[in-house]
């Protein structure tokens, strides 16, 4: 029998974050463990500090990251049927669900009844180092994970499992044909790679931010932005808009901008009871408008959205999308950065060493 491998791996404490050390027994029965090269934080893993949803004591935090595999099953494939094997470059999805409940089933996988979301367990729980903030996680059985090319740099890739797939599965539900009109309010990670995937489905792209740096990587990725609607719009109502600020006012005001038949499709706005919204139905009901709320993505959706970053990756400013790599260390420091909201994402790459270690109270 192996020894126990140590892992180190940010949790969140009462409401504190901290670093945490385990021995993670050796893999079986399929499980996979992966060494993180490159991690990033959310928003939600905020909303999770913050207190803004549920978190289980000593929450593994992280679910955005990209790895090498360090120990797999002999006969184990990704999402393509591709055989991994130990060193192989990984792209992880944040969930894993059973696929054979009544959701599952009716296609709704990433709301399955027993799904499992990496980032959002306890250490204290099976599968113990669940948390991508990490220097190794393990994966379950089933969970979505597809090899990736040593060609596009880490920091490329390492949203591919949240930001970047859930923007395919925005995108999966607009439907785009090309020529279409299409707003994004909201230019954080998922808005920006949404108005990107958009974009490049032929879609005529505005992005609308009231800030000035997120205004500027919406232009850097080659799409019209402005801070306002009615610039936003510029007298055309655009056919589909997605809300994806999280701010009760911008999805309100999606429905006052959409065209008549217009399709709007929910996304930031992830923290029941955090948000609530004013609109009137008459505006749904005589504009014949459609919503969709879009949560997470199936495997196919995790599917397309990397091969569309393995197809459009090299030309994204990931150098203005992403913060500079932070030591695990600095945690504490890495997510007072993220909520300045300076960057989309804050990376961290937990093989870097600081001088000094850190866990910060986060209020």
């Amino acid at each position: 029998m192996a020894d126990p491998h140590p892992v180190t791996v940010a949790v969140l404490d009462e409401r504190t974050v901290r670093l945490h050390e385990l021995d993670l027994p050796p893999a079986v029965n399929g499980e996979i463990d992966v060494d993180i090269t490159l991690a990033a934080i959310c928003g939600s893993d905020i909303h999770t500090v913050l207190g803004h949803r549920p978190a289980p004591p000593m929450t593994a935090l992280g679910h955005e990251a990209v790895g090498r595999i360090a120990v797999a099953p002999p006969d184990v494939r990704d999402l393509r049927g591709v055989p991994l094997r130990v060193g192989d470059r990984v792209a992880l999805s944040m969930i894993t669900s059973c696929g054979a409940c009544d959701r599952c089933l009716a296609g709704l996988t990433m709301k399955c009844r027993s799904l499992f979301k990496y980032g959002h367990a306890s250490v204290e729980q099976y599968p113990h180092a669940s948390g991508m903030l990490a220097t190794r996680v393990r994966i379950l059985p089933g969970t979505p994970i597809l090899r990736i090319p040593d060609a596009l740099s880490d920091a490329v890739m390492v949203s591919a499992g949240c930001a970047v797939a859930t923007a395919g599965a925005i995108v999966h539900a607009a439907s785009p044909r090309a020529g279409d009109q299409a707003l994004v309010l909201g230019g954080g990670a998922v808005g920006l790679y949404t108005a990107a995937m958009l974009s490049s489905a032929g879609c005529v792209v505005t992005v609308q931010d009231p800030s000035p740096s997120r205004r500027d990587l919406a232009a850097a990725l080659g799409l019209r932005a402005s801070a306002d609607s009615a610039s936003a719009t510029n007298g055309v109502e655009p056919s589909i808009i997605v809300e994806a600020s999280g701010d009760s006012r911008a999805a309100a005001a999606a429905f006052e901008a959409a065209a008549v038949g217009g399709h709007v499709i929910g996304a930031g706005s992830v923290s029941p009871g955090s948000t609530t919204m004013a609109v009137d139905p008459a505006i749904l009901v005589t504009r014949r408008l459609r919503y969709s709320g879009v949560h997470n993505y199936t495997a196919d959706e995790f599917r397309w959205s990397v091969d569309w970053l393995l197809a459009f990756g090299p030309s994204l400013p990931v150098d203005r999308m992403l913060s500079r790599p932070y030591p695990l260390e600095r945690i504490g420091e890495a997510m007072a950065e993220l909520r300045s909201g300076e960057v989309p994402r804050v990376a961290v790459d937990p093989r870097l060493m600081s001088s000094r270690a850190e866990s910060s109270p986060q209020s």
